[in-house]
C-alpha cells in the first residue's frame, strides 16, 4: 500500500468525506489513491482558493473536518488565503499540499516552495513529511490537531516520492484519545446566573458566529429574561431577526436600533456570545458599548476573552453548553414580566415582515431586501465580499428556520461563490441563495462550471453595478475623489454564463424579481445565475469602515 492512501484510509476511518482541490503532478498520487478509496468524495475545483472556501463552509455547517489540497509551488500559495480564513474562523481543515521528490529538494525543481514556513503562522500546525512510512501518523496525527482544543486548521507538505513509496500491507493509525473536554466550571456559571439575576430585566445580549451553534437556548433565554438579542454581521442569524426581542445587526451596517440600544444606558449588564469583538462587531470599538455595564463573554476560545475588553465574568466554553448550565441556575420568580407584555414595548418596524415592494424605484438595497423577501423560510444565505455584503447585513431579515454566513473577517472577493457550493454540498436539502457582485464574479466566477460539473443545485444573485463599488464609494467618502477605472465598462453576465451552458436570468426591475420567479429559479433543481443590473450609484451603509480607515491613516 502507497503510505498517503494508508493515510487517506485513516482519514475515511475518523469520518471525513470530502476533498477539494486541483489535481497535478506533485498531488497526483493521492487522486489516484483515492480511485480505490469510494468513501471520499473529490471535487475538483477551477481554482485552490475557492477549494478552501468551499471546504470552510462545509466544515463549519457539517462540522465533518474536510480536505483541501494543492500542488507545490503556485498551488499551495493559492491556498493560503483559505488557509487563513480557516485559521480565522477557527476551523478543522486538513491542507495537503505536493513537493517536488524528497531527493531533489533545494535543486531547483520546478515549482519547488517550501510550503511549511509560509503556513506556520496561519495554521496550529505546519509540517514537512519525509519519511514515507511516517506519512500515514502524521496525517492522523495533524487531523487530532486541527479537531482538538479550540479547532483550527493544519497544513502537511509531502513531496510526491513520499506519497508513492510502497510501505507494504500497513493498518491504518488508530484514533488518539481526545483530551478537550466541554466541561464549564460550575462555580463561573453560578456567578453568571446572579449577575443575570440581579439585573432582572436590565441587560442585552450581542451574539457572534460562535453563538450560532445555541440558537434555541439563547431564544430561551431571551424570552425568560426579557432582554433584546443583537447580532454582530457575523453572527447574522444566530437570533431570528422576525422575534419581537431581536434588535438586528450591531457593528459594521448595523441596525440603527441596535446601534442605539447597544451604546445607550437602558441595561445594566452586556452579555457577549461568541465574538472576538474586533472592528466590524463593535463599531470600531466603541468604548459606549462596555461603559457603566457589567461585562459577561462567553467564548470557546479562551484567548479571546479580554483581548479587547476586560470581562467582568469570562467564561470559556461551549455555547450551547454555557447557556443550558446558565438557564438551570435561573428561577422565573425573579423576571416577572413575561414576553407578552414585552414586545408592546418594541418597536413596530422590529415586527414587521418584509414584504415585496410595490414602488418602482430599483437599487442595490431594493434588490438584496427583495432577494431576502422572496426567499423561502428555511433559506441559506451565503454573501460575498463588496458592497453588496452592507445592504445585506442591514436589510435581509433572518427567521428562525433561516440561515446566513459570511466570511467577513476574512474573506476575499468571491469567497461567497465557493462557499455557497461547500454549503450546498453540506445540506443538500436546503435551498441556498449566494449573493455576490461583479467583481467578485469576475475573480471567482468560473466556480459556478464547478457546480453545473458537479450537477450542485442553488442560485447565484450577481449584483452587476459596473464597478468595484465598496471600493468605489470608500474612496469617494474618505479622499472625496477617486480614479476613473475603480468603475468599468458593463459586462452582460448573463450573455457570459449562457456561453458556460448554464442557465442565466437578467433582472433590471422589481417586477422581474418577485416570489414566484424565486419559485420557479428553484425549481429548476440546477444552479442558476440570476444577473441584478443596478445603477450602484446610492451610497452603502459602509459609514463605521471609512471611520475606522480615516482614523488608521490619520
Amino acid at each position: 500500500m502507497r503510505a498517503i492512501e494508508a493515510g487517506l484510509r485513516f482519514l475515511v476511518q475518523m469520518g471525513v468525506n470530502h476533498i477539494f482541490g486541483i489535481p497535478a503532478g506533485s498531488i497526483n498520487a493521492l487522486y489516484d489513491a483515492m480511485i480505490d478509496i469510494p468513501e471520499l468524495r473529490s471535487v475538483i475545483v477551477k481554482h485552490e482558493t475557492s477549494a478552501g472556501y468551499m471546504a470552510a463552509s462545509y466544515t463549519r455547517i457539517t462540522g465533518v473536518p474536510s480536505v483541501c489540497v494543492g500542488s507545490s509551488g503556485p498551488g499551495a500559495t493559492n491556498l493560503v488565503s483559505a488557509a487563513a480564513n480557516a485559521w480565522v474562523e477557527k476551523l478543522p481543515i486538513l491542507f495537503i499540499t505536493g513537493s517536488v521528490p524528497s531527493t531533489k529538494l533545494g535543486k531547483g525543481g520546478a515549482q519547488e516552495l517550501a510550503a511549511e514556513p509560509i503556513f506556520s503562522s496561519i495554521t496550529k500546525l505546519s509540517k514537512t513529511v519525509l519519511d514515507p512510512k511516517r506519512l500515514p501518523e502524521a496525517i492522523a496525527h495533524a487531523y487530532h490537531v486541527a479537531i482538538s482544543d479550540v479547532p483550527g486548521p493544519v497544513h502537511l507538505a509531502v513531496p510526491i516520492n513520499i506519497q508513492m513509496q510502497d510501505i507494504g500491507n500497513v493498518q491504518p493509525p488508530k484514533p488518539h484519545e481526545l483530551a478537550f473536554s466541554q466541561q464549564v466550571d460550575d462555580l463561573t456559571i453560578r456567578r453568571v446566573a446572579q449577575l443575570i439575576s440581579d439585573s432582572g430585566s436590565k441587560g442585552v445580549l450581542l451574539l457572534g458566529h460562535g453563538a450560532k451553534v445555541a440558537r434555541s437556548a439563547i431564544v430561551r433565554l431571551t424570552e425568560y429574561t426579557g432582554w433584546y438579542a443583537a447580532t454582530t454581521p457575523r453572527g447574522k442569524g444566530a437570533f431570528p431577526e422576525n422575534h419581537p426581542l431581536s434588535l438586528g445587526v450591531y457593528g459594521l451596517a448595523g441596525n440603527a436600533k441596535a446601534i442605539e440600544y447597544l451604546n445607550g444606558n437602558e441595561h445594566q449588564v452586556l452579555m457577549v456570545i461568541g465574538s472576538s469583538l474586533g472592528e466590524l462587531s463593535t463599531c470600531n470599538w466603541d468604548p459606549r458599548l462596555v461603559k457603566g455595564k457589567k461585562l459577561i463573554h462567553i467564548d470557546i476560545d479562551a484567548t479571546e476573552l479580554g483581548k479587547n475588553y476586560i470581562p467582568d465574568i469570562a467564561v470559556c466554553g461551549d455555547a450551547e453548553i454555557v447557556v443550558e448550565q446558565t438557564l438551570r441556575h435561573l428561577h422565573s420568580s425573579q423576571f416577572p414580566e413575561s414576553l407578552s407584555k414585552l414586545q408592546a414595548t418594541i418597536h413596530d418596524d422590529l415586527l414587521e415582515p418584509v414584504q415585496p415592494k410595490e414602488e418602482q424605484d430599483w437599487n442595490t438595497k431594493i434588490a438584496i431586501e427583495q432577494i431576502g423577501a422572496c426567499a423561502p423560510q428555511n433559506a441559506r444565505f451565503y454573501i460575498d465580499i463588496g458592497e453588496l455584503m452592507t445592504y445585506a447585513i442591514q436589510n435581509i431579515r433572518i427567521t428562525h428556520d433561516q440561515h446566513f454566513d459570511i466570511d467577513i473577517n476574512f474573506g476575499a472577493m468571491g469567497s461567497g461563490i465557493g462557499g455557497a457550493i461547500g454549503a450546498k454540498l453540506a445540506e443538500p436539502h436546503r435551498p441556498v441563495i449566494c449573493i455576490t457582485g461583479d467583481g467578485s464574479f469576475f475573480m471567482h466566477g468560473s466556480e459556478v462550471l464547478t457546480a453545473k460539473e458537479y450537477r450542485i443545485p442553488l442560485l447565484f444573485f450577481v449584483i452587476n453595478n459596473a464597478r468595484l463599488g465598496m471600493v468605489y464609494h470608500g474612496h469617494m467618502l474618505q479622499y472625496k475623489r477617486c480614479h476613473d477605472d475603480f468603475s468599468q465598462e458593463r459586462v452582460d453576465l448573463s450573455k457570459v454564463v449562457d456561453s458556460l451552458g448554464i442557465r442565466s436570468v437578467q433582472v433590471k426591475s422589481l417586477d422581474e424579481l418577485q416570489p414566484e420567479q424565486m419559485q420557479q429559479w428553484l425549481s429548476y433543481n440546477e444552479p442558476v445565475v440570476i444577473e441584478v443590473v443596478v445603477e450602484g450609484n446610492e451610497i452603502p451603509p459602509m459609514g463605521e469602515r471609512v471611520k475606522f480607515l480615516e482614523g488608521a491613516t490619520y
